[in-house]
């Protein structure tokens, strides 16, 4: 018995050998590698996926130590890319795997090209006019879309929730799980937002602010949209369209399906390819958010 087959026999007693090959043979982009990234990262290893792309453009800083998995107490700050300490924690684990490392934002033209090479990619974003952008891209491009958030919408209730985007299904927007404030904001020109600052009296350094986040919430949201994912690429089922984290009631719920609406990137956008143009994106995302 070979040192992979030894490693991973637990695993085969619940999806066989052929959903084990299946892993290794999957690619998967992890946008985003921080609270939540961090845990999706250790799981893909673990479960032993061939091949991981990680984008992300920030370095880890002091308020992220709370939640990231393998980051250590001496690693520089500054001097720590996310994309780097991801490529350490699975070669932790897993030397064999095939890392990608993008220290870039998402849309960018090396995160563009990441998307179109994976099988599979998971969202770890904070903010929903990325999650709005990556929706589109995975849909022109026929990706299967993994959506992780976590969420404190107001005081005592927080949580989180798993979206797929799979099959032609729905998709986050059909679901109306993105905020359309945010997302104009998120794509909207310096300009626009300083006028809006100067006319409504909005401060535009509030915008996509980010509120609290702790390590259990954000791994048993990991642990949901991975147990989806794996699920998918072995075989086991098909993944579940919408999950809901309610860790104040201690319940995970799934959702309906939403009524057909005739979504413009369902119906339109979806398989588009190249000509969605994508790139378009480029010029709006502010790397510091």
């Amino acid at each position: 018995m070979t040192q992979i087959e030894t490693r991973f026999d637990r695993s085969e007693r619940l999806f066989g050998r052929e959903g084990q090959e299946a892993l290794r043979r999957a690619s998967v982009l992890v946008v985003g590698a921080g609270g939540l990234g961090s845990p999706v990262i250790q799981h893909l290893a673990l479960n032993g996926v061939g091949t991981i792309s990680v984008a992300d453009h920030q370095e880890l800083s002091r308020d992220n130590r709370n939640r990231y998995v393998g980051a250590w107490h001496d690693d520089p700050i500054p001097g720590s890319p996310k994309v780097e300490i991801a490529r350490r924690l699975i070669h932790l684990i897993d030397p064999t795997i095939e890392v990608h490392g993008i220290k870039a934002p998402f849309p960018s033209l090396d995160g563009l090209a990441a998307l179109k090479a994976a099988d599979h990619v998971i969202g770890c974003v904070d903010h929903d006019g990325i999650r709005f952008i990556l929706n589109e891209a995975c849909l022109a491009y026929r990706k299967p879309l993994f959506d992780l958030a976590s969420d404190v919408p107001e005081p005592d209730i927080y949580g989180g929730r798993v979206t797929v985007v799979w099959n032609n299904g729905f998709c986050l927007h059909c679901r109306e799980v993105l905020t359309p404030e945010d997302v104009r904001a998120f794509l909207s020109t310096d300009e626009i937002l300083e006028n809006e600052a100067r006319i409504y009296g909005v401060n535009r350094n509030v915008l996509g602010e980010t509120g609290p986040s702790v390590s259990p919430i954000n791994g048993v949201i990991a642990s949901l949209g991975m147990t989806e994912l794996m699920v998918a690429v072995t075989g086991l089922r098909p993944p579940n369209p919408h999950l809901e984290y309610r860790a104040h009631l201690g319940t995970v719920n799934k959702c309906a399906d939403p009524h057909p609406n005739d979504c413009y990137y369902c119906q339109v956008v979806a398989g588009q390819g190249d000509i969605a143009n994508i790139e378009r994106y480029f010029d709006l995302v502010r790397t510091e958010d």
